[in-house]
């Protein structure tokens, strides 16, 4: 079990499912991207996770943009077309949509460190729930818009209906704004929903009749590939894996590090020390881990990794990495490439 709080982190894929939509309404999405405080190489990188905060900014900067309806509405496409095919396919041949739920909460910890999604009953009534902790800014409020819909939709294709929920429960203030997205594509013959904000969870309405149809496996998604566990992280992998996207180049400051993960330098600073490190040693690690991946590929030569790692001159690249490894690069990279591949 983690021993601590976890920076929370999403897969990269979701973001640059975003990025692929904001493409739809903007022409250069790149001072977006830097607003929001995405890396720049976002779209070229081979990083699995980023921190969460950046990507809900990036959400509430899309928003402002777009008309909220319509913003809604690709939202809804998006979860139909690109979030959940991917995620259904993890599903191990659930017999009933009940059976399904229970499967999608461990689904979705394979894609984010910190979601909890599970089924919860209040007055007997069964609801499909999220729940998370943070500040309810616009990066916060367009996130559970976002999740909400992403429940409303994996419910309606795997009951295979235009379903909507009879009852809605949100944890911000934005009944309002779902309200009007939720409306642009109520069918006729279904009643508008109740929205209850301000809750302790966000969460939608269902019924034991629905719980129990069957499962619903769109044809397009029938090739599966069910998941195990999630593996735990420690606290202090999840700063590794939330900072190495921004870390390959070592200017990255603590202040930086900090409002990235949505904290203050101090309670950074504290955490790693109680975890037995300091932002120094992990950005000195990631560097390093960084420098001899692109050394061990022959394409790179040792003055554009100096540059790539934002070193002035491949001479300061050599002391820092000679220093931390004990000999200098040229001679790891000769080791290396002169190694035996196995067959």
């Amino acid at each position: 079990m983690p021993s601590g709080p976890l920076v929370p982190l999403i897969k990269t894929a979701h973001a640059e499912t975003l990025v692929g939509l904001l493409k739809q309404f903007e022409t250069d999405i790149y001072p977006l991207l830097r607003a929001a405080g995405l890396p720049e190489d976002l779209l070229n990188a081979s990083h699995e996770y980023l921190p969460e905060t950046p990507v809900k900014h990036l959400l509430a900067l899309m928003a402002e943009r777009a008309e909220p309806r319509y913003f809604g509405e690709l939202l809804r496409t998006t979860l139909r077309e690109r979030v959940l095919p991917p995620l259904m396919r993890q599903l191990d041949n659930p017999v009933t949509l009940g059976g399904a739920i229970i499967q999608l909460s461990t689904a979705l910890r394979h894609e984010s460190s910190t979601v909890q999604v599970d089924l919860q009953y209040f007055n007997r009534v069964p609801w499909l729930c999220r729940y998370k902790a943070g500040e309810h800014n616009e990066g916060y409020r367009w996130a559970e818009i976002f999740s909400v819909l992403f429940l409303i939709e994996f419910v309606g294709l795997a009951s295979k209906s235009e379903w909507q929920p009879s009852g809605i429960a949100i944890q911000s203030d934005s009944g309002d704004v779902l309200a009007a997205i939720l409306e642009a594509q109520r069918p006729a013959n279904v009643a508008q929903a109740r929205i209850f904000a301000n809750r302790r969870v966000a969460a939608v309405e269902l019924s034991e009749a629905l719980l129990s149809q069957p499962f619903h496996l769109p044809a397009r998604f029938s090739d599966t590939n069910p998941l195990g566990e999630p593996v735990e992280h420690q606290y202090l992998e999840t700063v590794y894996l939330a900072l190495t996207p921004y870390l390959s180049r070592q200017a990255l400051s603590l202040s930086e590090a900090a409002t990235i993960l949505d904290t203050s330098p101090r309670t950074l600073q504290r955490k790693l020390a109680e975890a037995g490190s300091s932002f120094n040693q992990v950005r000195e690690n990631i560097v390093l881990a960084t420098a001899c991946r692109l050394m061990e590929d022959p394409r790179y030569s040792l003055t554009d990794i100096a540059s790539t790692l934002g070193y002035a001159n491949i001479a300061h690249f050599s002391r820092a990495f000679k220093r931390l490894t004990g000999f200098p690069p040229r001679e790891y990279r000769k080791r290396y490439l002169s190694a035996p591949v196995p067959e």
